[in-house]
C-alpha cells in the first residue's frame, strides 16, 4: 500500500512538474519573442545571418523536390545554416559565435538560421532531431552536420576546411 501511494505521489509530481514547464516554457517564447522585437527596434546594426524558410531553401540552397536523392546546392557561395529555437539554452551561446562569423566570412560564405519552431517543414524534411543542428553546404561536396553546440574555433575550423577544398 506504502509502496502503490509513494508511486502515485511521484506521479502526480512529475505531471505537475511538466506541466508547469510547458506553461514556463510559453511564457519564456513570449517573453524573448518580445525581447527580440525590442532589440530589432533599439539596433541598428544590422545582422549577417539571414532567416532561411522552406520555400527560400528551395529555391537559392537546395531544392529538395526536384532533387530530392542527390544533394544538388543552388547556392553562389558555401552556406551555414543555423537550426535553432528561440528557448533553446545552446542555441542562444551559439548565436553570437554564429554572428561573428558570419560578419567575419561577409561575402564568401552565407550564413542562414530556422526556427525549427516557425518553419516545422524545413526542420522535419532535413531530420532535424535536435537543436541546435549546423548544416555546411557548397557545390560539389555533400553537406557537413554537426549536433550540438560548440565553440568558435570549432565552426572556425569546418568553415575553413570548406573554403579550402
Amino acid at each position: 500500500m506504502k509502496k502503490l501511494l509513494l508511486i502515485s505521489l511521484i506521479s502526480i509530481a512529475f505531471l505537475t512538474s511538466c506541466g508547469s514547464s510547458d506553461n514556463n516554457k510559453k511564457d519564456e517564447k513570449k517573453q524573448e519573442a518580445q525581447t527580440e522585437v525590442t532589440n530589432s527596434e533599439s539596433t541598428t546594426e544590422a545582422s549577417y545571418v539571414k532567416v532561411l524558410d522552406y520555400d527560400h531553401f528551395i529555391k537559392n540552397v537546395w531544392d529538395l523536390e526536384a532533387n530530392a536523392n542527390e544533394f544538388v546546392f543552388k547556392g553562389e557561395r558555401p552556406c551555414v545554416i543555423d537550426f535553432y529555437a528561440t528557448w533553446c539554452g545552446p542555441c542562444k551561446r551559439v548565436a553570437p559565435i554564429f554572428e561573428r562569423l558570419a560578419k567575419e566570412y561577409n561575402g564568401k560564405v552565407d550564413f542562414y538560421k530556422v526556427d525549427v519552431d516557425k518553419d516545422q517543414k524545413l526542420a522535419m524534411v532535413l531530420q532535424i532531431k535536435n537543436i541546435p543542428t549546423m548544416f555546411f553546404m557548397k557545390a560539389g561536396a555533400q553537406p557537413e552536420k554537426t549536433v550540438g553546440a560548440y565553440d568558435e574555433a570549432y565552426y572556425r575550423g569546418i568553415i575553413e576546411k570548406m573554403l579550402s577544398e
